[in-house]
């Protein structure tokens, strides 16, 4: 019997050996080696033995991300003294503290979408124009002008991209940026994408991972939407739906809506948003979807639900010179401007998801790009150099606390320092 079975298991390591040739250039790795005198049995466990338990894992820190400006002007190409092109773009750069292999996961994929936006190649998150297609256009808009004598026709063109962040905790950071580009015409075009960050691994987040049921997901979404625009009259208003067969309703325009790049998790729930003009008009703009967290429960899975903020803390301005202690620990340094004036900005107690954020005036603040964020602050401060307002103030400061959201201002205060207000006020 015993040679029966060795000329079967010989058999069977023939046929594994032949199914191996075409694997003989692979190389595999060192197999693990054992000394035969010095290896023993290990013993068996007791029935009773308790198991040895894992080392807990310490969660990574606050998760920080500071914003780079990158921007390229071009002059015509006759004399070099008027302004054809402009072209910029945002990086954020993200850090997290104890956690360099997810931030670096992060920061390699905004790396390929700052060099899509730049080169005009696809790489897998869609392209912009590119800055020598952009400068083509400008240098050829420019002679057109010169050797027609039209007038009337602009002569600078622009690819700017800025980037937000909604959100920014300990599971997700989202990233929103918006491209607008300007080639001529009545005006320039704009749009946005979203991209929303697992903080466990570092790897982008489909709408699909969301839920254990994504059909349910899908469904509540479309519903939801559907019903926002129905209980909305001016909502309603902003949707063409004159493209549309006769007989089909809301849902047919707004479920081609659940696809990745249009949707993001923002700081009071999932947010999705058309391209431009995909379901309304230019002026009636980007028309955005905010399902709430609370209206999510039971439909998304309870990681992505984010945690309540807690305790009362504040956040302060202390002048450079009154930081001369070293008793509170620099958590970063925020650059805007190099000729700016320099400040701290100090947590006194626990705040959550910080933002010193840019912004323009038409009736109220209206916040354009992020400088810097962070997940939380506690009894830690910012280092910032930044420029005082000549009129309104362009620099807003928000964080969260148990009471919600707090916002103030950078402006100048009556000795021509730096303070904050929480007022919109000219200055000057």
């Amino acid at each position: 019997m015993k040679k029966i079975f060795s000329l079967l298991l010989a058999g069977v390591m023939i046929i594994g050996l032949a199914g191996c040739e075409q694997l003989s250039n692979v190389e595999l790795p060192p197999l693990p080696t054992v000394t035969p005198e010095t290896a023993e049995a290990s013993p068996s466990p007791s029935p009773t033995a308790e198991p040895t338990p894992e080392p807990a894992q310490e969660s990574a820190g606050p998760v920080t991300v500071n914003v780079k400006r990158t921007m390229q002007q071009a002059y015509d190409p006759q004399n070099g003294t008027e302004l054809i092109l402009t072209f910029s773009y945002d990086t954020p750069v993200v850090y997290i503290e104890g956690g360099d292999e997810v931030a670096a996961a992060i920061n390699e994929r905004v790396a390929l979408m700052d060099e899509g936006y730049y080169t005009g190649n696809d790489y897998g998150d869609g392209q912009g124009t590119g800055y020598n297609d952009m400068l083509t256009m400008a240098e050829d808009n420019y002679r057109y002008v010169v050797e027609t004598g039209a007038e009337g026709v602009p002569l600078e063109m622009a690819s700017t991209r800025t980037v937000s962040i909604p959100r920014i905790d300990s599971e997700v950071l989202t990233l929103l940026y918006n491209d607008y580009m300007y080639t001529g015409g009545a005006h320039g075009s704009y749009g946005y994408e979203g991209y929303c960050f697992d903080l466990s691994d570092g790897h982008l987040l489909t709408l699909e991972e969301l839920s254990s049921d994504y059909e349910a997901l899908s469904s509540f979404l479309v519903d939801y939407m559907v019903q926002l625009v129905e209980n909305d009259q001016e909502l309603a208003q902003r949707i063409d739906t004159s493209f549309l067969p006769e007989g089909s309703g809301y849902a047919e325009i707004l479920s081609p809506l659940l696809r990745e790049g249009s949707w993001y998790f923002g700081s009071q729930g999932l947010v999705i948003f058309p391209d431009l003009y995909e379901i309304s008009s230019y002026a009636a703009g980007i028309v955005e979807f905010t399902i709430p967290y609370d209206a999510l429960a039971g439909y998304i899975d309870d990681k992505w639900m984010p945690a309540a903020a807690e305790g009362s803390g504040s956040i302060e301005l202390v002048k450079a010179e009154d930081m001369v202690d070293g008793s509170t620990p620099i958590i970063d340094k925020l650059v805007v401007d190099q000729e700016g004036v320099e400040f701290y900005l100090v947590a006194r107690g626990s705040v959550s998801s910080v933002s010193v954020v840019e912004g323009d005036y038409a009736d109220r603040f209206y916040p354009s790009s992020t400088l810097w964020s962070c997940s939380a602050l506690v009894d830690q401060a910012l280092q910032a150099v930044c420029p005082l307002p000549e009129g309104m103030p362009e620099i807003q400061i928000s964080y969260f606390d148990a009471q919600g959201q707090h916002q103030f201002y950078l402006s100048i205060g009556e000795d021509g320092g730096p303070v904050l207000t929480d007022t919109v006020e000219a200055v000057g």
